[in-house]
């Protein structure tokens, strides 16, 4: 409390303490006043008595005013009040206090003075309307928070913005194009208000497509949730969902919905889950469906399988007949989600390949104790080494979600060798482009320098040999 109200204070205190002592002692003051002024004694009692009651009237408006409207009020809320509002507050107090003095007081009619008061009360409320409404609901909106500084909402379905901040006539939004909007408080007694931080700031985000019928539902499926799960910057609260809506006449309407961290990187995760999606469907060669174009027949399972086969990163590039020949030699496994798929030290020479949902690798740190290490989604792959090097599994997996997983197996691969050798430099060689990739960070784009490649391939080429023998020429050709 500042100086200046502690003097008013101060000096209001006094005078109520004087006249408290006069009216106390009324005898003692009165009969030598009204001999001196020629009053009566009933006269200045009254008087007196008035005096002290307008004096306590114009403590009460003070303190109203100032440590209820301007103190208790304001820091409940955390806004400050107009002045105009504790003005009128306090005018209200001292009206009513002067109507309580003329009537017990003096005992005289207030009813002409009353309904002056209510009229003009009425014609100054039909002046201020608008302004006194928009205070309300500025009062209502403080006191409710339907919406907090930082929250976005939106408006009627029209307007959607970030509160920066909020007063007791106006709500100010800053909106996506970086626009300052001042919305008063009055039309937001009667909107529809949409807050997207509560309960909490978790967005669900939807996005449709249409894709043509010569895509399978389960290639579908495989395509978008990966794709989603993978856009660069999205943080997921939850697993995607990819749901086939409808059949249209250009194909099947799909629906994807992924749940987001933080509402307000709405706008940002959907455009990389799009640039995402239209990546992942470039390169599984699904196009989106455009009306007009001739139907074609729906894609069978072993073509889902393959286009799967194509999206892995290792076999990524491999000839379509090579990429449709492991495609046909893969064992598909169905695990329930907390399934173990592989065991850390198991001797199962085979890769695996995340068909659908999510597994989760861990490994043993120096105590014994489990560490997460990786996590596989759709497409991605495990156990490389365990196939190509005929190494141990070096890590246990399970299964996060219920998933399908596609075996490599070590007999399949012997087989594809054994009808055609030349596999050998074709695997070496993608283990060693993904091998580049994977340990020194470099995109697809990037050509790493030949001699590294051509040591890596070289030691790829002899762990294959060392484990399924060393690359033989077709009998007919070394006939020939």
């Amino acid at each position: 409390m500042s100086n200046d109200a502690m003097k008013v204070y101060g000096r209001l205190a006094t005078v109520i303490a004087a006249l408290v002592v006069v009216v106390v002692l009324d005898k003692l003051f009165t009969g030598p006043l009204a001999l001196v002024s020629g009053l009566s004694e009933v006269t200045l009692t009254q008087w007196v008595v008035g005096a002290l009651a307008l004096a306590c009237t114009l403590m009460l408006a003070r303190i109203v005013k100032r440590e209820v409207i301007h103190g208790w009020i304001e820091r409940r809320t955390g806004k400050d009040v107009p002045p105009l509002i504790g003005s009128l507050v306090s005018g209200l107090v001292i009206f009513v206090g002067i109507c309580l003095i003329l009537s017990l007081v003096f005992r005289r009619d207030i009813t002409a003075l009353v309904a002056t008061g209510g009229a003009s009360l009425m014609i100054l409320g039909i002046a201020l309307r608008d302004v006194m409404l928009a205070l309300f609901t500025g009062i209502l909106l403080n006191v409710e928070k339907p919406f907090r500084v930082g929250d976005a909402v939106r408006i009627n379905d029209r307007l959607t913005g970030r509160v920066e901040r909020i007063t007791w006539r106006t709500t100010v939004l800053q909106t996506g194009a970086n626009e300052t909007v001042y919305v008063p408080n009055l039309q937001l007694s009667s909107a529809v208000i949409l807050n997207q931080a509560q309960p909490d700031s978790r967005s669900r985000r939807t996005i449709e497509l249409t894709i043509d019928y010569d895509t399978s539902v389960e290639s579908a499926e495989r395509v978008l949730y990966a794709a989603t799960l993978a856009a660069a910057g999205v943080t997921h609260v939850s697993p995607p969902s990819v749901s086939a809506r409808k059949l249209t006449a250009d194909g099947v309407l799909y629906e994807v919905s992924f749940t987001i961290s933080n509402y307000a990187d709405g706008r940002r995760s959907e455009h990389a889950v799009i640039k995402s999606i239209l990546q992942c469907m470039r390169d599984a060669d699904i196009s989106v469906s455009a009306p007009g174009r001739e139907r074609t027949r729906i894609a069978n399972r072993s073509l889902d399988v393959f286009h799967l086969v194509q999206q892995v990163r290792l076999f990524r590039g491999l000839p379509k007949d090579l990429c449709h020949r492991i495609s046909g030699v893969l064992i598909e496994h169905h695990f329930p989600a907390g399934a173990e798929i592989v065991r850390a030290g198991e001797r199962r020479n085979s890769m695996f390949i995340v068909g659908e949902g999510m597994a989760r690798r861990t490994a043993s740190d120096r105590d014994g104790a489990n560490v997460e290490q990786h996590r596989f989604i759709t497409t991605e792959f495990f156990g490389r080494k365990a196939l190509f090097a005929g190494q141990a599994q070096n890590a246990s997996v399970l299964a996060e979600t219920a998933v399908l997983i596609y075996e490599f197996e070590r007999r399949a691969f012997a087989r594809l060798l054994e009808e055609t050798p030349e596999l050998i430099d074709t695997f070496a060689t993608a283990l060693a482009q993904l091998d580049w990739q994977e340990s020194i960070g470099h995109s697809t784009i990037d050509e790493p320098p030949r001699e590294v490649i051509d040591r890596l391939v070289n030691l790829y080429r002899g762990q294959i040999e060392a484990n399924y023998g060393p690359r033989h020429e077709p009998a007919l050709l070394a006939a020939e």
